[in-house]
């Protein structure tokens, strides 16, 4: 965004948000947008901008839809005025008039489950996760309060924001995961930019292949393999280097039956990739790789030394 004379946040914010509802905004832009919004007045202008153009869109449809035609300068131009003729009524109505009851998609542990919101997003779910989705005037807030979801999201005027463990994730039209470990966040992103505010640590921009840690107030981002993080929504759970007992425990996330790891092995390192839910193929698998063996019983799979 550029401007030869002195604009007031409200100005700003309407050429703000014309330049980025064109399909081609680059992540460069959406830097810029993002250093301009982090002034108190400047955001409070945008969620102007953003009220005043929802009440736009509703009153089109209530009397006439006018041609698609419409310039990015003009929508610019016309949101200014809509602002300051509109906003008034807006402020009078209380928020929780403009919000409707939640949304809940959940999963059973070993079930994994695609939803597609009202606003053309996808979420996959993974196993034992639960959602909450709620869209309001100024945005589209989803609440992971378990598990660990893929969400895929479409472009719209009001952000998407994802609320998980103390942490919350704007999307800017992206694919990207949120995981509830037993402790922590961890946030991945696949494709295109979010911004991450997680604890007491300030806005984080994430690019593809960056994962963002939060455990006990710490913040760490570091460069991840995505696609193999992600796999999981095609059944299969990839290990690289890591120990039984890792491995066991994320394979102990998709089914009832429970892999128990001997502490004298449990540092014991793997690589492979497993079917999530078939624990009997991976003890299998454990005995043929390592020098352990496999005693099952109803509810659970020990793994020992096979000199035992």
């Amino acid at each position: 965004m550029s401007s030869d004379t002195p604009q007031s946040p409200l100005q700003q914010a309407s050429r703000w948000y014309a330049e980025l509802s064109n399909e081609s905004a680059s992540p460069e832009l959406w830097q810029r947008f993002l250093a301009w919004e982090r002034k108190p007045e400047n955001a409070d202008a945008f969620r102007q901008v953003e009220s005043a153009m929802e009440t736009l869109d509703r009153s089109r449809f209530e009397t006439r839809r006018p041609s698609r035609r419409w310039a990015v300068a003009g929508i610019a131009a016309a949101v200014v005025l809509a602002a300051v003729s509109i906003l008034p009524r807006l402020a009078a109505a209380p928020d929780d008039q403009l919000v409707m009851s939640p949304d809940v998609y959940a999963t059973a542990v070993g079930e994994q489950r695609t939803v597609v919101l009202a606003d053309g997003s996808q979420v996959r779910l993974n196993t034992a996760s639960r959602i909450e989705v709620v869209y309001s005037e100024r945005a589209r807030q989803v609440t992971l309060s378990e598990g660990q979801a893929l969400f895929d999201v479409a472009r719209g005027p009001r952000p998407f924001v994802v609320a998980a463990g103390g942490s919350e994730t704007k999307a800017l039209g992206t694919l990207f995961e949120v995981y509830l470990p037993p402790e922590g966040v961890r946030v991945t992103l696949v494709e295109g930019l979010v911004q991450v505010a997680a604890g007491e640590a300030g806005p984080v921009l994430l690019s593809p292949g960056e994962q963002l840690s939060m455990v006990a107030g710490g913040v760490n981002v570091a460069r991840v393999d995505a696609k193999q993080l992600t796999a999981w929504q095609g059944g299969m759970i990839p290990f690289t280097d890591v120990t039984l007992e890792e491995a066991a425990a994320e394979m102990n996330r998709y089914s009832e039956t429970k892999l128990r790891i001997d502490e004298r092995i449990a540092k014991e390192r793997l690589s492979g990739s497993f079917r999530a839910g078939d624990q009997e193929g991976f003890a299998a698998a454990m005995e043929v790789f390592l020098p352990v063996r496999a005693e099952r019983s109803a509810a659970e799979i020990r793994i020992v030394p096979a000199g035992e």
